[in-house]
Parts: structure tokens; C-alpha cells; sequence
């Protein structure tokens, strides 16, 4: 015995609390994109076009990791549950199995 083991009542707890959070960070981010860049709002006449110009730039790649950050969130919820549910087949499985044991 490795002494390991996994509470899955817990385990299946957070996956649920990933979850939700992954749907309240997707929805933050969403919000973002629609703001847009905000660059407008500077009232440039020309002047700072370069910097108004990288600035939008970043404001764009920032948002596309904010967005991929946004799907491993979920995805970590899912492997969560994933594994409260594959702890659980196999400890069944290996209920049944120590059931079929006959000792001669």
C-alpha cells in the first residue's frame, strides 16, 4: 500500500467549484472582449498612433490567453470529475473482483 488516497467526496466538491468558477472567470473575460481595445477613448490625433497602436495589440493577445486560460479552467473542472468517477469504477470493480476470490 503507497498509503495514497483520494477523498472523493472533496474531490467531487471542487470539481464543482472549478466549475463554477470557470463559468464566472469565462463570463469576466467575455465582458472584456465586448469593452473592446478602449483606444477610442484616448481621442488620438495621430500623435500616439504607435503607442495607441501596440497598445491595442497587447490589449488583443492579452485577451486570447485570458480566453485560453478561461478553457483549461473548465477542462480542469472536467478532469476532476473525471477522476471521482474513475476512482470510483475501479474501487467497485475491485469490490466485485475481491468478492469472486475463493480461498481453498
Amino acid at each position: 500500500m503507497t498509503g495514497f488516497e483520494i477523498a472523493l467526496g472533496a474531490v467531487g466538491r471542487e470539481s464543482e467549484r472549478v466549475g463554477a468558477h470557470s463559468g464566472e472567470y469565462e463570463a469576466a473575460v467575455r465582458r472584456l472582449w465586448e469593452r473592446g481595445d478602449s483606444v477610442a477613448s484616448w481621442a488620438d490625433d495621430g500623435l500616439f498612433a504607435g503607442i495607441v497602436a501596440a497598445y491595442a495589440e497587447c490589449n488583443q493577445v492579452s485577451l486570447m490567453a485570458l480566453t485560453g486560460v478561461s478553457g483549461e479552467i473548465g477542462h480542469t473542472g472536467e478532469a476532476l470529475a473525471g477522476v471521482v468517477a474513475n476512482t470510483r469504477a475501479v474501487e467497485d470493480a475491485n469490490t466485485e473482483n475481491a468478492r469472486r476470490i475463493t480461498w481453498a
